[in-house]
């Protein structure tokens, strides 16, 4: 393979290196059509140009950013045009949007945390109750602090699905 390396062109365990990325995603994002179908040498190895890497760094560098690859399908198309203030625009949009995903994400382990914070809380408090015969596995049993009603089905005789938080 000589002569490919001479004419800068890259086998996909080479490229893979390159850009930290495996060949088996090399291969798919080629199947999505996020990489063009590559060149083939003589003996029929796929093989990738200076603009076939930059665009696999580019791919990277987006999933580093929490893209999507819908989303980096979107920016390659932008990039292709050459032009940055509309590719520029439209990654402030990306991340503004991922940026309040994190945040309603944080909000709710938050609410999870405290949640669990005060279950554990009742679990240290009820260490020393007596026993409540959970071996059969009773609803009634004491030793989880979760009510029954908070996860049997909706409109079951047991009550609500989700509701308040009900500590047992």
């Amino acid at each position: 393979m000589g002569s490919e390396h001479s004419n800068g062109l890259l086998q996909i365990g080479e490229l893979a290196v390159l850009t930290g990325a495996s060949p088996d995603t090399v291969r798919y994002y080629e199947r999505l059509g996020l990489l063009e179908p590559p060149r083939r040498s003589g003996g029929g190895y796929r093989l990738y140009g200076k603009e076939d890497l930059g665009r696999l760094q580019f791919i990277r560098r987006a999933k580093r950013l929490g893209l999507s690859l819908e989303e980096i399908r979107s920016l390659l198309g932008l990039a292709q045009e050459g032009e940055c203030r509309p590719l520029r625009r439209q990654v402030a949009e990306l991340l503004r949007r991922k940026i309040e995903d994190c945040e309603a994400k944080l909000a709710e382990l938050a609410a999870f945390k405290a949640d669990l914070e005060e279950r554990y809380r009742l679990t240290l408090e009820r260490q020393d109750e007596p026993s409540c015969g959970c071996a059969a596995f009773p609803a009634s049993c004491a030793c989880l602090p979760v009510h029954i009603d908070e996860v049997a089905p909706s409109g079951s005789e047991n009550g609500p699905a989700h509701g308040t938080a009900q500590h047992a």
